[in-house]
């Protein structure tokens, strides 16, 4: 787990420093966990942590397209799915779970703290109204001088790892 946890290290800093998770992070991070996996489970259980990564992809790529997600979101939780020998299957699902809630939690704190934030859920009451009484359909370009507002996905992931590596949760 410790391999994990260095990798995460170096997923934050990028992350809050560039706005960005670097593929060579995400890629040392797969290799090593696949590598851990097979030494473990031999090759059933590396097909099994490609196939849970594979279903991850899947299951977050809808998300990515809307812009809810970033690409580098999605390849961190594939990353973690590699780690088959730590999490298992149930283990990935409570971590996805945990990870979610504090990215709401932080979303809630940062919505009452910055106005920018505030102004962000304005607008998508008066877009869900709109859309619901017209049909009408705008497009919303989000402004990037803003990124108080943004939400970086490694921190919670990062606080979902530790919370698991301290069997808070399994």
């Amino acid at each position: 787990m410790g391999i994990l946890i260095g990798v995460f290290c170096v997923v934050i800093f990028m992350d809050w420093r560039y706005y960005r998770i670097p593929n060579s992070c995400i890629f040392t991070g797969i290799a090593a966990g696949l590598i851990m996996t097979y030494r473990s489970y031999a090759l059933a259980g590396l097909l099994e942590a490609v196939g849970l990564a594979a279903v991850i992809f899947f299951a977050f790529y809808p998300f990515y397209l809307m812009g809810a997600l970033g690409a580098g979101d999605v390849k961190l939780f594939m990353m973690t799915g590699c780690y088959r020998s730590y999490m298992g299957t149930d283990g990935l699902i409570h971590y996805l779970l945990v990870t979610m809630a504090i990215a709401a939690v932080i979303s809630a704190v940062k919505m009452i703290v910055y106005a920018e934030s505030r102004e962000r859920l304005f607008y998508l009451a008066r877009y869900l109204r709109k859309a619901a009484v017209t049909g009408a359909v705008d497009t919303y370009q989000i402004d990037k001088t803003q990124t108080r507002c943004v939400v970086r996905l490694s921190i919670p992931a990062f606080l979902s790892l530790l919370l698991m590596c301290a069997g808070v949760y399994v």
